[in-house]
């Protein structure tokens, strides 16, 4: 199966260092790179994906994800546009109503009906046509290039959005089958709504994942993963039955939480959320208990499974992965 990784270039990284990293990882199998855009946390995505571009081949590369407030969606096609042209067509757009970067300046995330309009935008423009964005016409003549539209998703009505308009859906976790099984419902039930075939509309997965015979080291590793995940979650009204009882640990990590140490794995927030909902979050264990929980979601729908490549060992971490945990996965099967 397809080998797609999240990733953030660190403060303390060099990007001539990020680059031979990029280059590594094409080398290693993977299809495509996310690069996180979160400015508190993480060095410029533009930047990161324009030095991987230069030193990649075959990769796809793609943002993972931006969204439309730090960044005017105009000054997003240019970026995205020069990515395609430099990168010779392995531009991917992934766009999401926005999380770390947004509330970490004191802002809110854009409503779906923002978003909505957004799509339509890059549509337009990236086919060499006029884009409209709150009252105005843009044209970017150099960005006449169809570039694949990816929405970050998690809740119903972005889900339906992503099925309408998008090219593919980023469900962005956690690895619950019941969870992920409604979100694949919403997603295809868009697709269906907007008169599209729904195996048209790609679902991916971000899936976080730790490999260790030792279960206590394996949750240590996730844990920073899935606290930005309890915190999220503590604003659904309606969890899965697997996740409900759960809800006083949630809302500690969302008050608890720190947006300046955003998927840090040395974060002190981490602490907030018990080994049970770690568990239950992200998925840790031996080869064959990752391997299990990985089948659960690809038979829920899933056609991608995005691995975030979190803290030090990126490369040793990608090979287990790969070479430990794949190859015990059968084929992801359309429903």
């Amino acid at each position: 199966m397809q080998l797609d990784v999240s990733v953030g270039i660190s403060q303390r990284e060099r990007l001539a260092d990020w680059a031979d990293f990029s280059a590594q990882l094409e080398a290693h199998g993977v299809d495509r790179i996310w690069l996180i855009d979160s400015q508190l946390a993480m060095k410029d995505v533009y930047a990161g994906l324009l030095a991987a571009a230069l030193r990649t081949e075959r990769i796809e590369l793609g943002t993972g994800v931006t969204n439309l407030l730090t960044r005017h969606p105009t000054v997003t096609a240019g970026a995205i546009a020069a990515l395609a042209e430099l990168s010779d067509g392995r531009a991917l757009l992934g766009l999401g109503a926005g999380d770390s970067a947004v509330r970490g300046i004191g802002a809110r995330p854009s409503r779906v009906a923002e978003v909505e309009a957004a799509l339509g935008f890059f549509r337009a423009v990236f086919a060499g046509g006029q884009g409209e964005w709150e009252g105005r016409s843009f044209e970017l003549p150099h960005a006449a290039r169809q570039i694949p539209l990816q929405l970050a998703v998690s809740r119903p009505r972005m889900c339906r959005l992503a099925g309408m308009l998008a090219d593919g859906a980023i469900i962005m976790g956690p690895v619950q089958p019941d969870l992920v099984a409604e979100q694949v419902g919403w997603v295809r039930g868009g697709a269906e709504e907007a008169g599209r075939d729904p195996s048209e509309v790609e679902l991916s997965l971000v899936t976080t994942m730790s490999v260790a015979d030792e279960l206590e080291t394996a949750l240590a590793d996730v844990r920073s993963w899935a606290s930005a995940q309890a915190r999220l979650l503590a604003d659904v009204k309606e969890l899965p039955e697997s996740l409900e009882r759960h809800r006083p640990e949630l809302e500690r990590a969302k008050e608890a939480y720190d947006f300046g140490e955003h998927l840090s794995t040395r974060a002190g927030h981490q602490g907030t959320i018990s080994d049970e909902l770690v568990s239950a979050l992200a998925i840790a264990g031996t080869p064959d208990e990752c391997a299990g929980r990985l089948q659960a979601v690809l038979d829920a729908g899933i056609d991608r499974l995005i691995f975030p490549l979190m803290g030090s060992g990126r490369l040793a971490r990608l090979e287990t992965i790969r070479d430990q945990v794949l190859v015990r996965l059968e084929a992801p099967a359309r429903s």
